[in-house]
């Protein structure tokens, strides 16, 4: 079995034309993280002395860490004169000022506000505004259980457990992190390159009716179904990891830094309301495991269709569409309180921001389970029934109907 699927996996995804999409759509992905950094990052200003860059590592060296009074207020003695000389807007703009860092009064103002003074604010002040909501959180679950409100009771006290202790302690740079993390451009790519990939799985030997000669055969029918179908999942496992490890290692390389992924999550101000307690690096991983999970089951959904088919066109058209329809409907929806849909939408496990970046939570028979829980699970299920559906639609092999019918 080992060497059929071997075999299977290299006679359908080892193509020459997909390994070309692979590369071209790697380096489309790089080029496009590239342009991120040159187009929304202050510090792609160069390494002269009085650029951006330059100041703010060396700035750095000295704030990270550890957030301590003696931080802030240095931090504050050098921040607060730059307020005073620039709050009225009158201060001189020339770009050669021998008493400033990047020679312009407003430019090191900006510079220490936007990396380090406002950062170091919401670093400091979240652990009390978590604090809150835990409190609340509490109230509202004792509350309940007075009520008898059991469902309502258990929901807070999920609530307060997520958020009680949150806390961030360190100063560290995020701004590779919150672009990387809100970054969806290789998630087309995924789609485009499993498509291309999965939908030749069954069509090219219906093509040349070689799967009527298979049946005959011993490793044929049923077997080399489920040959098929695992070969087809290692290729949508593999292509969604390579894109997921691409994004890292291009965002890395792009800003010059893995700064930042040892800060939680909820450090980055878009996930501040994360349903997760972990690390960025944690939920990197936890977020390539989502998107391999989304990416199969499409992926499982494209095979079913195009197994009844002997041209590749229509069932192209048609997984196509249904892509576009699990895009459209996934975008459409995920910033509404429609939490069922994004559930039931394996779309919303690629663009997985949407589940973990907020905190949403859906009665589970009783029980509240979080929304990106809750779609793992579903998806999985979703993926497996796909799954048995295409093997046992697969025509039996001859050689099994004969002994059976002995």
């Amino acid at each position: 079995m080992i060497r059929l699927i071997r075999y299977e996996f290299i006679k359908q995804f080892c193509k020459r034309s997909i390994l070309t999409l692979f590369v071209v759509f790697s380096l489309a992905n790089l080029c496009k993280i590239y342009g991120e950094y040159k187009s929304y990052s202050y510090l792609a200003d160069g390494n002269g002395e009085q650029s951006w860059q330059t100041l703010h590592w060396q700035l750095y060296e000295e704030y990270q860490g550890e957030i301590t009074p003696e931080k802030v207020e240095r931090l504050l003695a050098v921040y607060a004169p730059l307020v005073e000389a620039t709050s009225d807007m009158t201060a001189s703009t020339a770009t050669d000022n021998p008493n400033t860092m990047t020679g312009n009064l407003y430019s090191d103002r900006n510079l220490l506000d936007r990396y380090f003074v406002q950062p170091m604010q919401y670093f400091y002040e979240y652990s009390g505004r978590s604090a809150q909501v835990a409190n609340r959180a509490r109230q509202n679950a004792a509350l309940y259980g007075e009520w008898g409100a059991v469902y309502q009771q258990r929901e807070s006290g999920a609530i307060y457990n997520l958020y009680a202790g949150r806390t961030i302690p360190v100063f560290a740079y995020r701004e590779m992190c919150n672009y990387y993390l809100n970054y969806d451009f290789s998630i087309v790519l995924t789609l485009l390159i499993s498509l291309y990939g999965v939908i030749g799985t069954f069509v090219n030997e219906r093509e040349t009716q070689m799967d009527m000669l298979l049946l005959v055969n011993p490793g044929g029918g049923r077997k080399t179904a489920l040959a098929k179908i695992i070969a087809a999942t290692m290729f949508l496992l593999l292509t969604s990891l390579w894109f997921s490890l691409l994004d890292l290692i291009g965002f890395a390389v792009s800003f010059q830094t893995f700064e930042g992924l040892a800060l939680p999550v909820f450090a980055i101000p878009n996930f501040a309301a994360a349903s997760v307690n972990l690390s960025i690096f944690q939920y990197v991983l936890l977020s390539a495991a989502l998107k391999c999970a989304g990416a199969w089951v499409i992926g499982m959904l494209w095979l079913l269709v195009s197994m009844f088919w002997k041209n590749a066109l229509l069932p192209f058209i048609i997984n196509f569409a249904l892509c576009m329809a699990l895009t459209v409907s996934g975008a459409a929806c995920a910033y509404s309180n429609f939490f069922w849909l994004k559930v039931l939408n394996p779309y919303s496990l690629l663009t997985n921001r949407v589940l973990l970046g907020k905190t949403e939570i859906v009665n589970l028979v009783g029980f509240p389970v979080l929304t990106w829980q809750a779609a793992v699970w579903i998806s999985l299920l979703a993926g497996l029934t796909l799954a048995a559906a295409i093997y046992f639609l697969s025509a039996e092999n001859c050689h099994h109907c004969i002994r059976r019918a002995k």
